[in-house]
């Protein structure tokens, strides 16, 4: 399908789609609600489900794309995803591209640590509850403990997951340093660590107007698989700049094709 096409094809159903989104959100609200007072209440593949639903409305509704490069041979055992953070975009790219690429095929399932300023958003709050999302507030060591005890959990469960270790957005095409911490989990559980860039997403989901990307095609590319034989003599300092190295470079090559 051709661009155009396209967009007139989103113009002529876009009050529908908004219409389902708002019931999608609503679904989720409702049932978010009711996992939180019975963990046994929904399958993952379910509650997994349903967010992938309003996911992909939501960026068909903003006319996004999303070009897939590497994703063709992940495992279905647990995994530390790593990537660079650019907008609140990355996050919902993040899952679509996972949720295809990992989920439906492996039914393997994965879920985010995010900042803990997130809970105040209701919708996030919801969704971060159906996929088991983990909240953590920065510059608390005893909070970071904790964190790490809920990470342990889930990956004995089979759950992979995602962090963006720059910890916050960074409106420019810098990408920044990576946080050692977000990494301890992997030592902690000899879990393989996968690294991922996302190209394109700035400014398109954000107040930021410095490095706004016109085209809406977004880029997610696996740049590297690290084995823990690879990355077990290493300390988290070394481990988290040889990976922001990886990201950085894949970046500039996406940036140079474009």
């Amino acid at each position: 399908m051709s661009k155009k096409v396209r967009y007139f094809f989103i113009l002529l159903i876009y009050p529908f789609i908004w219409i389902n989104i708002f019931w999608l959100a609503f679904r989720i609200c409702s049932k978010a609600k009711k996992y939180r007072l019975d963990k046994n209440l929904y399958f993952p593949q379910q509650r997994f489900k349903l967010i992938y639903k309003i996911a992909k409305r939501f960026l068909l509704v903003k006319n996004i794309t999303i070009e897939e490069i590497n994703l063709d041979s992940l495992s279905s055992k647990p995994k530390l995803f790593v990537g660079n953070h650019k907008s609140n975009l990355d996050p919902i790219i993040t899952f679509v591209v996972l949720y295809k690429n990992f989920t439906v095929k492996n039914n393997s399932f994965f879920t985010f640590v995010a900042k803990k300023e997130l809970q105040k958003n209701k919708i996030i709050f919801n969704i971060m509850t159906l996929i088991d999302g983990i909240f953590i507030k920065r510059d608390d060591p005893r909070e970071a403990i904790n964190v790490l005890n809920e990470q342990k959990e889930l990956v004995k469960k089979n759950y992979s997951i995602v962090i963006f270790p720059e910890g916050t957005r960074v409106y420019s095409d810098e990408i920044q340093e990576f946080k050692p911490g977000a990494f301890i989990i992997a030592y902690q559980t000899f879990i393989p660590i996968v690294v991922f860039t996302i190209f394109g997403t700035s400014g398109l989901l954000d107040k930021n107007k410095t490095n706004v990307r016109k085209s809406k095609e977004i880029v997610f590319e696996i740049c590297k698989k690290i084995k823990h034989s690879d990355y077990s003599t290493l300390s988290t300092i070394s481990l988290a700049n040889n990976t922001r190295g990886i990201v950085e470079k894949t970046y500039n090559d996406i940036k140079e094709g474009k």
